[in-house]
Order: structure tokens, then sequence, then C-alpha cells
């Protein structure tokens, strides 16, 4: 047989993939994976049967989902649906906030509660609510360096960094193995106006040593800046 009149076969390439689109208007809301105040994107998805990769027709329904445009999570739920729920649980938040506030008053030394407070207005980004409840419950504040790292967190969120400092000093001065403390002591050092690159160093040195898992990568960084900022 002449292999010469053997037919030439032809491949069909086949399959299915998602097809995405914008479904409707963008909504705001506090995203639950970032915790920012961001714009979501309601969204579907649909699998469709695809002829060399050219979608032919559906093979289900719609899938409606949302995505954070500041983080891009998405959430198989509308953007509508997801402020609501935000909303609620926001203020169940409050609640507990006020429900500890009321309880600080009644205890106005316990370090635990002031602490759980504290990063309850952290979650809820209300800075100024937590810097009224430091101030005005010192005795538990200064008994414990937890609390003080919290609070530390708090100003260098509002940009406070040397007063965010200050308190973690407080806080690594009564243990000297928090290493969170000492980790975000590093932190702010290098976000300081110039920053203190050999400061840092040794705090996220004391972080690693108190055991702090991300100051491995903190050093790196910090020595990275350094070489970069040597003639």
């Amino acid at each position: 047989m002449d292999r010469s009149a053997r037919r030439r076969g032809f491949f069909i390439f086949f399959g299915s993939r998602n097809v995405l689109s914008n479904a409707g208007p963008a909504v705001a809301a506090v995203c639950p994976r970032c915790q920012a105040q961001a714009t979501f994107q309601n969204r579907t998805a649909r699998t469709w049967f695809t002829l060399f990769f050219i979608p032919i027709f559906p093979m289900g329904a719609k899938r409606p989902f949302c995505q954070c445009q500041s983080c891009n999570a998405q959430f198989r739920i509308s953007a509508e649906d997801l402020g609501k729920k935000t909303a609620a649980s926001q203020q169940q938040q409050m609640q507990q906030a006020i429900q500890m506030y009321n309880s600080l008053r009644a205890s106005p030394s316990n370090s635990v509660t002031l602490n759980n407070l504290l990063l309850l207005y952290f979650q809820l980004k209300e800075f100024d609510s937590a810097l009224s409840a430091a101030n005005e419950f010192p005795d538990a504040l200064n008994a414990s360096e937890q609390c003080m790292t919290t609070l530390g967190r708090v100003l260098m969120e509002q940009g406070r960094h040397v007063d965010a400092i200050k308190w973690f000093d407080a806080a690594t001065a009564r243990n000297p193995m928090l290493g969170e403390a000492a980790y975000c002591k590093a932190v702010a050092l290098m976000s300081t106006n110039p920053p203190d690159l050999a400061g840092a160093n040794v705090a996220a040195r004391a972080a690693r040593t108190a055991g702090m898992p991300q100051a491995e990568g903190l050093l790196k960084e910090i020595e990275k800046r350094a070489r970069g900022n040597t003639p």
C-alpha cells in the first residue's frame, strides 16, 4: 500500500472553561479578608463548552460572586448581601465593645479585658476609641505588656511611629522575650523619617530570639534596605 495515499487526519480541540462577566454596579463594603473599606464588583461565572478554545454553548447556570477590588478576594455572595452581613457583624462587634467598656468601669485594672477591647477596636479601625480606652484605664494598661504592645500597634496605624516605639520599649522592659513587641518596634523604626535601620535590625534580632516566626523575613528586608542605602 502506498503510504502517500493515506488520508491525513486532523485534531478537534474541545473542552470547557469558565467565562466571567460583570453583573450590576459596584458596592462599597468592608472586606472580610483584608478588612479594608473597599469596592466590590458583582460578577458571574459560567462554564461553557469550547471548540478550538472558542465558547460554543453554556453547560450550566451562572454562579454569582463578588470580588474585592483591594485584595481581589472572591466571595460566593452578591456584593449587596456581603455589605449587609458586614454591617450586621460590625454592629454586633460594637455591642461587644460596649459590654467590655462597661466591664472595665466595674473592674478598671482588668488587663485582659482592656487588651481584648483594644484588639476589637483595632479590628474595627476605631483607633481613636482605642486610645480613649487606654487613657481611661491606665492601671490595666500599665500592668500588661500585651496591652502596651496592642496600644503601640494602634499608634502605628495612625502613623505615630515614635509614640508607638515608646510603648513597645515599655512592653519589652517588662518582658524582654515578648517577640511581638520587638517585631513591631522593628517595623516602626523602619517607618520613621528617616528610618532607623540599625535599631530595626537590633529589634528584629530580639524578635527572632524570642521565637517570632516573621522576624527572619523582616531581618532580610532590613538588610536589603541597608545595602541599598550604602554609598
